[in-house]
């Protein structure tokens, strides 16, 4: 019975780890000792990390991502959500300044 038991997880496990189509991280920039953006990038890249979560739009941390192969998800901070969700221009502005320009110049992938 044991041994069946065993065979069944150790299926299971394969079956969840042939699903997985990447990792990612979540990459906030509230800290008392940030490092350096292309710091963190190398240390994503080297760890085989391909998607990064930016809970903050931040230039330098886009541009140190550019070209890196790294797939990015930025969010949209809480205090602007209403003013987003509530204007179409609003929401093609923040796209325009935060996202598009990175996508078009930096070659970043932004999902």
């Amino acid at each position: 019975m044991g041994l069946f038991k065993g065979l069944v997880f150790t299926l299971a496990l394969l079956l969840i780890m042939a699903a997985v189509t990447g990792i990612g991280v979540n990459w906030g920039t509230q800290a008392t000792h940030p490092l350096p953006p292309p710091t963190v990038v190398r240390m994503i890249t080297d760890n085989g990390i391909q998607k990064v979560k930016l809970f903050d739009v931040d230039s330098s941390i886009l541009n140190a991502l550019s070209n890196s192969g790294v797939q990015v998800m930025v969010g949209i901070p809480n205090d602007m959500l209403s003013a987003l969700a509530n204007s179409v221009q609003a929401a093609e502005n923040w796209v325009a300044t935060n996202v598009s320009t990175h996508v078009s110049s930096n070659g970043l992938d932004i999902r």
